[in-house]
């Protein structure tokens, strides 16, 4: 459409006296009073006392005032307000918001409209307004809001609950701590106890044994003393005293005797404490008593409902074609990110974008070095998109809503499909058919082509991890018609199939035990459901769907969005 420069609002040209202009200082002191001036700066009606005074006060002597005659036409109620109920542009601060650009869901003025959105088909507000806010979009936003509200409830509640695993996982951690610590005082003041009174008893042996020593050493003193009185004693006679010498030298001999035994007595032992090698280590480590290790986390996942119970209701699509697209959009595959936001890979454009499902717009758009097939998400923002032309796989950012790219890992040629779970990435392959999972550096850890020398797929592409106890790797086979479920580990458990799926293409795990599947050929989306093994159609070819490549499910907004093949648009259902 032909985009006017200024136009004025029909509703202020009607000459009426609502049309009149009051003085707006003079409004807030409760006076009425005809504006004769505009000042630019404060963006304020006066009168023409207020003018005068404006213009005297120092700190608003420099402002911009228009006399009567130029001043704008228009009243607004307060700074913000703006005439046919819409607000002053963002952008251009002087301006009033006339336009609404559906293409980018941008609000702007007349400026905007030619600095911004020249080549797009915008809308004239005035001009759509009364049929919008009488239309189903505009009906069905209260529906929206109170659904937000609901779904806002529910993460309080379970915020709340999150508040209380959080206190109560401090808790029991504390109590383990201090009693492992208590555990380890006892221990060491066992241990304390056994070395004191082994250096109290050698000790008491060593005294014990010195003390008998000396008695003995003192007795035989004292028996010396008695002999050396008895042989020089001058009262006795010659012969006395002969005898007496021959006694004592016999004597002298078991002395000396005794003496020489006192000799290897004479000893006490040494001894001295010694640290234990293992608990000096520990009090130079780092990580005596223990450690902190994340093991997991606290999660309070939206419950998923049986979908197998739900009517669909189909809402308007959204266009997810950007200017910079050449061609059409290719939605080779889809992800969810957060509530209500999507990532998608664009294969002819060779590109993924964010999309906002709650204002229906491209976020973001990231430019990649091939044509990308699929797409995961992954922990920390990053996801991990599949370029089967280059051989690679890209990592990327989603870093507060933007896409950037991240580091390459080099993969086999024939790659298509790509999964995330536990760290590992799961890529399928087309050439010399076989599924690889990987580390997130690319180490192949494993792969799963063969089942007893029997050919496991025909045509493997897409992958998903179902969270069911135990996980199990799903993967869409679109030659053999099927979606094979298999263990971590390789191991084939179940084929699922149908008449009415016809060459699958994404397979999606929506919730414990459920799963959605596209059938590109078949033109719809089967629900697959692992505790009956059945597949049933909750979307087809009366849905709008034709060639279905890629699928995702929201359950915070129970939204369920299809990529098409050679559309730019995504088809978007609603859970009656």
């Amino acid at each position: 459409m032909e985009v006017p420069g200024k136009r004025r609002d029909p509703d202020l040209d009607k000459g009426s006296a609502d049309a009149t202009v009051y003085c707006q200082p003079c409004g807030e002191g409760g006076k009425r009073a005809v504006a004769q001036g505009f000042c630019q700066t404060c963006e304020e009606y006066m009168c023409a006392p207020c003018v005068e005074y404006h213009k005297r006060l120092k700190m608003s002597r420099n402002h911009i005032l228009l006399s009567k005659d130029k001043m704008p036409s228009f009243y607004p109620s307060t700074k913000k307000s703006a005439i046919a109920d819409t607000d002053y542009c963002n952008n251009h601060p002087k301006e009033m918001i006339k336009f609404y650009c559906p293409t980018h869901g941008d609000l702007g003025c007349g400026d905007c409209v030619v600095l911004d959105h020249r080549s797009c088909k915008v809308e004239y507000i005035a001009d759509v307004a009364k049929e919008f806010v009488i239309g189903n979009e505009f009906r069905e936003l209260e529906p929206s809001i109170k659904r937000a509200e609901d779904l806002l409830s529910g993460l309080i509640s379970n915020v709340k609950e999150l508040f209380g695993d959080v206190k109560n996982q401090s808790t029991v951690e504390v109590d383990k701590l201090r009693r492992f610590r208590a555990e380890i005082k006892t221990y060491l003041d066992r241990r304390e106890k056994e070395l004191l009174d082994n250096i109290a008893k050698v000790k008491t042996e060593d005294e014990n044994a010195l003390t008998a020593l000396k008695t003995d050493c003192e007795l035989m003193k004292t028996g010396l003393e008695a002999m050396r009185t008895e042989v020089t004693s001058g009262d006795v006679s010659v012969n006395q005293r002969y005898v007496a010498a021959k006694r004592v030298w016999k004597r002298l001999g078991g002395i000396y005797n005794n003496m020489e035994k006192m000799a290897d007595r004479m000893k006490a032992r040494k001894y001295q404490f010694t640290k234990d090698a293992d608990t000096e280590r520990l009090m130079g480590s780092k990580m005596g008593l223990g450690t902190l290790d994340v093991a997991g986390e606290f999660r309070k996942n939206i419950p998923v409902p049986d979908l197998s119970t739900v009517t669909w209701k189909n809402e308007a699509d959204i266009n997810v074609r950007t200017p910079q697209d050449q061609g059409t959009c290719v939605i080779t595959g889809l992800t969810l990110l957060s509530p209500g936001l999507f990532l998608l890979t664009d294969h002819d454009n060779s590109c993924a974008k964010l999309v906002d499902a709650t204002t229906r717009a491209v976020t973001s758009r990231l430019e990649l070095p091939g044509m990308p097939c699929d797409v995961c998400a992954l922990p920390d923002d990053q996801a991990a998109v599949i370029l089967p032309y280059n051989s690679m796989i890209q990592l990327m950012s989603t870093k507060e809503w933007q896409l950037s790219r991240g580091k390459e890992i080099k993969v086999s040629s024939g790659c298509y499909g790509i999964a995330y779970y536990n760290n590992r990435l799961y890529v399928s392959y087309l050439s010399n058919p076989r599924i690889e999972a990987m580390t997130l550096d690319g180490l192949i850890i494993s792969t799963f082509q063969t089942v007893d020398g029997r050919q496991l797929f025909q045509r493997p592409l897409y992958l998903t991890v179902s969270a069911s106890t135990p996980p199990t790797l799903y993967v869409s086979d679109s030659t053999a018609h099927a979606a094979l479920q298999l263990s971590l580990d390789g191991k084939a458990l179940r084929e699922y199939s149908d008449k009415k799926l016809e060459y699958p293409k994404s397979v999606m795990a929506v919730g414990p035990g459920q799963l959605l599947v596209c059938g590109s050929g078949s033109r719809n989306v089967m629900l697959l459901t692992e505790r009956d093994g059945k597949m049933a159609e909750i979307l087809g070819h009366k849905d709008g769907l034709a060639y279905p490549f890629s699928v995702s499910f929201c359950p915070h907004t129970r939204t369920i969005v299809v990529g098409i093949d050679a559309n730019d648009s995504l088809k978007v259902f609603n859970a009656n």
